[in-house]
């Protein structure tokens, strides 16, 4: 093959070239790692360019983003004594002079009015100067009646309150926002010191803030361990420092070189490709493993370096190549996805696989010629006969190869019962997924979710026809409708709107326009939340609990159904239902789509690839059942967990339908090797499937290392995703070591095309 050809010279004999073209890229990918950055935005992992998500977007450009509030969570028996009021008065006041800070709401902007003087007049709902306990018991009992503050901002025990603070800058990047929470909390440790009374800090930003820095960690931690998997099983297989440095150079280069290039685009990290550096490493070292291995065989058979290097590549470029477009198939599947983070994570990891192809199958031969090959041909380089894991699996492969009916009839029967449990998934999402759980914000969250219904928020925008106006009656009752259509909701907290500013106004009983002249006494900033009158729309708030997307959404479908009756009721008003909960909630029914197209795409692109390559499309249809196998079986083990099928487990599927045909191809391209050479069909699948097995076996074992670092994850949706990923990469090494044997006893042709025998034409030795 030219193409062969080529590579030999670029790798053997470009004795210069090559390293200064390693070189150069090297020094690229350094200027993209610098230039990385970093997105936290729990609202992009569900992006889409849907009607649903566009509105949100305008919706959160006009009232502004979620992601930069904050909650201080306060905790203690009694808010309402002298010492507990100036703590608060304390705190608020220093977090209103920070200029990271915003905004501060707290119960002490509550106001009531009393009659003085003829008049009323505002007073805080909290007094400022008068702290005797009559006063603080009466500021008691009122803020539990008060529209703004019951259930908002004091718990109905009263032993848990909430201080709402918005960060100044709306394009912060995470590091900002690092630095800004990290001043709130040092404003909190400092004001709250000496008080009983506990405080957290939680919120979108803070969750940003913790994402940040976990994110950071798992890089770290990933490549730590992915490498050093790697780097231990290179010296438990080739006894040499030297042997791993081939080994494991060119896929850590390969790994670096994807990292640099998404700083060089612009692709920023988030908390799905964070583990694309050691996915790409662990697949990347596969190849390397197996070139390894075919370079010491050929040494100890008496070959010079470059002989070695050179008859490694004309036995193996094929496979690698093959197995490097195929990986890149699976991810680059998620490119028809409808989520925007789905599709750039696909296209990430497919750029990673070819990057890794062009790092690792010319620079493994090259190093063997170097001075790190010299002990490539030593006494350790070709142990006298099989290793022992070479002889257990002639041993098994001969047991199982007798079988073969048998063990076909199972494998199509497990496939079948596991893709049958897999069926039963239905579309999930929960915030906790995307954020560590082990964090003093995320424990506060869920107390939120309990004692105040939540920290986040959906939201119904009422739009009013031209010619009404706030304080029209028609207005005012369908934002009381509004209000009573979420009440109807036991999953959403009390309603919140600028109905609650006008109750908490004076005015006659029933007639709540009669408040609309004491706006002017409403805390500042208060309306502005609520009511946008230059584009005549007006929100109404509902706190929402992380519960997941399958039990919020009936929820939001009867929300929906109650708004569409009110648009009835009421003619020219128009109501919608949005925010950030509930695009996610939606946009993840998405994933079943996703998933069905992605596979499906998959699965055609890679037949027809294998079958384009092997001339056959009998062989084509043969690798299929042994890598859907992987796939279901991790889907039925999500089941059985009793989870939903999240954003993840969208990518594990995905990801492994590319990654576990790897071990069919080199099995194949042994198996034909062997028909070429005039073995028998059982001793040709025999040979085939130990002397691959063997490497596989090993390569199985990085990937599972590289994969697992996952297991060790502070965000349980990389904890999830490591889960399936190994638990997909054990059952794909036993359907190739077992199934796929079988099958091709059963059903492979007994004679391999020219054309094929023309690919895989190489220079043989006897015994091999």
């Amino acid at each position: 093959m030219p193409l062969v050809d080529a590579m030999i010279w670029f790798s053997c004999r470009a004795r210069r070239l090559l390293p200064l073209l390693a070189v150069a890229v090297s020094v690229m990918a350094a200027w993209g790692l610098v230039r990385l950055r970093l997105n936290d935005n729990l609202a992009d992992m569900f992006k889409a360019n849907n009607e649903e998500y566009l509105f949100l977007q305008s919706f959160l450009e006009e009232f502004g983003a979620d992601d930069r509030d904050c909650v201080v969570l306060l905790q203690m028996e009694d808010f309402f004594t002298p010492s507990s009021v100036k703590a608060l008065r304390r705190v608020v006041h220093r977090l209103r002079e920070m200029p990271d800070v915003e905004s501060v709401y707290s119960v002490l902007d509550a106001y009531r009015f009393v009659r003085a003087l003829g008049r009323r007049i505002s007073v805080p709902l909290v007094p400022k100067a008068n702290l005797s306990p009559a006063a603080l018991e009466r500021a008691r009992q009122l803020a539990h009646k008060h529209p703004l503050v019951a259930g908002h901002l004091l718990s109905d025990d009263g032993r848990a309150m909430l201080v709402a603070i918005r960060l100044a800058n709306e394009s912060q990047s995470a590091a900002d926002t690092r630095r800004a929470t990290a001043g709130i909390q040092d404003v909190l440790d400092d004001a709250l010191r000496q008080e009983e009374m506990s405080f957290t800090l939680t919120g979108l930003a803070q969750l940003r803030a913790d994402i940040y820095l976990c994110i950071r960690r798992e890089q770290i931690k990933f490549l730590l361990i992915g490498s050093g998997v790697a780097v231990l099983l290179a010296i438990y297989l080739f006894r040499s420092l030297s042997a791993v440095i081939i080994a494991c150079g060119p896929p850590l280069a390969g790994a670096l070189w994807t990292l640099g290039g998404m700083g060089l685009l612009g692709e920023p990290v988030n908390t799905l490709n964070s583990i694309v550096p050691a996915l790409v490493l662990v697949v990347g070292f596969t190849d390397a493993v197996h070139l390894l291995l075919e370079i010491r065989r050929e040494r100890s058979r008496g070959r010079t370096p470059e002989e070695a290097a050179a008859a490694s590549l004309r036995c193996l470029f094929l496979p690698c190549l093959l197995t490097s477009i195929t990986t890149a198939v699976g991810f680059a599947s998620l490119s028809v996805a409808q989520l925007d983070v789905v599709q750039r994570f696909g296209l990430v990891c497919a750029a990673g696989a070819l990057i890794n192809f062009g790092a690792v199958v010319p620079l493994v031969p090259y190093l063997s010629t170097t001075w790190l090959g010299r002990s490539l041909g030593g006494r350790a380089a070709e142990q006298e006969g099989e290793t022992a894991v070479e002889q257990a699996l002639r041993h098994l492969v001969h047991a199982l190869v007798g079988r073969s009916r048998s063990v076909v009839c199972a494998g199509l029967a497990l496939t079948l019962v596991l893709l049958l449990a897999a069926l039963h998934l239905r579309p999930d999402n929960h915030l906790r997924a995307g954020i560590p759980g082990r964090t003093a914000s995320y424990e506060a969250l869920q107390y939120c979710d309990k004692s105040f219904g939540g920290v986040m928020y959906s939201y119904v925008v009422v739009e009013w026809p031209r010619g009404q106006e706030l304080g029209s009656i028609e207005v005012l009752h369908a934002l009381r409708d509004v209000h009573q259509a979420l009440a109807e909701e036991e999953q959403f907290g009390p309603p919140l709107s600028v109905l609650n500013v006008l109750e908490s106004l004076p005015h006659r009983a029933g007639q709540l326009q009669t408040a609309l002249r004491y706006l002017d006494a409403a805390p500042h900033g208060t309306l502005d939340r609520f009511v946008r009158e230059e584009r005549r729309q007006a929100i109404v708030m509902a706190q929402t609990p992380d519960r997941g997307a399958r039990a919020l959404e009936p929820g939001f479908a009867r929300v929906e159904g109650r708004l569409q009756r009110l648009a009835a009721e009421h003619p020219g008003f128009r109501f919608r239902l949005t925010g950030s909960t509930v695009v996610a909630s939606r946009n993840v029914n998405l994933i079943v789509e996703d998933l069905a197209r992605s596979l499906g795409l998959a699965a055609v692109t890679i037949l027809t690839t294998l079958t384009v390559a092997f001339r056959s499309f009998r062989f084509g249809l043969l690798t299929l059942i042994p890598n859907v196998l992987p796939l279901v079986a991790a889907a039925a083990v999500l089941w059985l967990r009793g989870e939903g099928l999240e954003v993840q487990a969208v990518v594990t599927f995905s990801i492994c339908l590319g990654v576990a045909v790897d071990d069919t191809i080199h099995v194949l391209n042994r198996f034909v090797r062997g028909v070429m050479e005039g073995k028998q069909m059982r001793t040709a699948v025999e040979s085939a499937t130990v002397r691959a097995g063997y490497a596989l076996t090993i390569t199985t074992l990085t990937m599972l290392g590289g994969f697992g670092a996952g297991l060790f994850s502070e965000l349980p949706a990389l904890r999830v995703f490591s889960l399936l990923s190994c638990i997909a990469l054990l059952t794909a090494l036993a359907a190739s070591l077992a199934l796929l044997p079988a099958l091709l006893i059963c059903f492979a042709p007994r004679t391999v095309p020219g054309s094929v025998s023309a690919l895989f034409r190489a220079r043989t030795h006897p015994g091999e």
